[in-house]
C-alpha cells in the first residue's frame, strides 16, 4: 500500500501554472486513452448490430452459422448497454479532469482521509484544521487506499474544492478523479485523527 512520506512532500514542490503543463501530469493524462474512445464507440456500434442480428437470425428455422448468430444477439446487445454506459462514464470523467488540469495549478492541501464501505472520501483541511471541502474518490473497488489513505498527510490537487478536481501524491503522476457528492455523503465515525494538527491548507509551494 502506498504512502506519503514527509521527505516526498518536502522535496516534491507542485510546479506553477496549470497543472497540465506538469510533464508527468501530461503523461498519466494520456494514459488509458486506448480504452476510453474505443470502449464507448464499439459499444455504440453494436447498438445498430444487435438490431441487424435480431432481423437476420431471431426467427424460426435458422440452421448451422445462423444458429450461432441467434446465440450472439443476447451478448452484443449488453456490450451495447454496459459498453456504452461505462465507457460513456470513462469519457465524461477525462473530460472533467483534463478540464481541471488545465484550468487550475497543482496546490498542496493537508487532508483528512475517510474511507467505508466501498467508498473513500478526503477532507480538504484549511489552515486552522477545519473542512474546506469533502470530496469523494473517484475509485475501483480494489484500489481504495492506494492512493491515499490514513498515513496521508497531504495531497496535491487541482480543481474547484467546491465542486471537483483531481487530487495526485506529490509529483502529479498518480491522481484521481474527485468531487463533492450530493448523494454519498462521509461518515463522520470513521477517519482517524492525527497526532498533530495541519498547519496550512490550499497553498501552492510558492507561499
Amino acid at each position: 500500500m502506498n504512502t506519503d512520506s514527509n521527505a516526498e512532500l518536502s522535496h516534491t514542490p507542485p510546479p506553477q501554472g496549470a497543472a497540465a503543463k506538469w510533464a508527468p501530469t501530461r503523461a498519466a493524462l494520456s494514459r488509458n486513452w486506448a480504452l476510453r474512445w474505443p470502449l464507448l464507440l464499439s459499444a455504440l456500434a453494436c447498438g445498430p448490430l444487435t438490431v441487424v442480428m435480431i432481423n437476420e437470425f431471431n426467427h424460426p428455422g435458422v440452421h448451422g452459422m445462423a444458429k450461432l448468430g441467434k446465440v450472439a444477439i443476447q451478448p452484443v446487445a449488453l456490450f451495447f448497454v454496459f459498453g456504452t454506459m461505462f465507457g460513456s462514464v470513462f469519457v465524461w470523467i477525462n473530460r472533467r479532469r483534463r478540464k481541471a488540469l488545465f484550468r487550475h495549478p497543482w496546490t498542496i492541501w493537508p487532508i483528512r482521509y475517510i474511507s467505508a464501505g466501498k467508498y473513500e472520501w478526503i477532507d480538504l483541511l484549511g489552515q486552522s484544521g477545519e473542512i474546506v471541502s469533502t470530496l469523494i474518490l473517484s475509485t475501483w473497488a480494489w484500489d481504495r487506499g492506494k492512493l491515499v489513505n490514513h498515513n496521508t498527510r497531504e495531497v496535491w490537487f487541482a480543481g474547484d474544492p467546491s465542486k471537483y478536481g483531481v487530487v495526485s501524491r506529490p509529483g502529479g503522476r498518480d491522481m484521481r478523479y474527485a468531487y463533492v457528492s450530493r448523494v454519498h455523503t462521509a461518515p463522520r465515525f470513521t477517519f482517524q485523527e492525527r497526532q498533530s494538527d495541519p498547519s496550512a491548507g490550499g497553498r501552492h509551494a510558492a507561499d
